[in-house]
């Protein structure tokens, strides 16, 4: 791991950047006594996990009626319970 002050890190900010994007770890100091205050690591990306098709096929389809339609009728139909 690379330790570098913060004047040093503002002076080389772009080139410090870069190595960071290339996997190295970059830890800031401060102060007179030059305690870590920072560190940066690079971000990987997160892998997402391939998706399964048919992985719920066993529970039937979404819809049981291909004409089915969502009326105000049907969408508000217990309201007045509600209220």
């Amino acid at each position: 791991m690379k330790q570098m002050t913060v004047g040093d890190f503002k002076a080389q900010f772009s080139s410090v950047l870069d190595q960071v994007m290339h996997g190295e770890d970059v830890q800031i100091l401060y102060g007179r006594f030059k305690r870590p205050v920072a560190q940066l690591t690079h971000i990987s990306e997160k892998k997402k996990k391939p998706r399964i098709p048919g992985l719920y096929k066993e529970y039937g389809p979404y819809w049981e009626d291909e004409n089915f339609e969502i009326t105000p009728e049907w969408l508000f139909d217990d309201m007045d319970d509600l209220l």
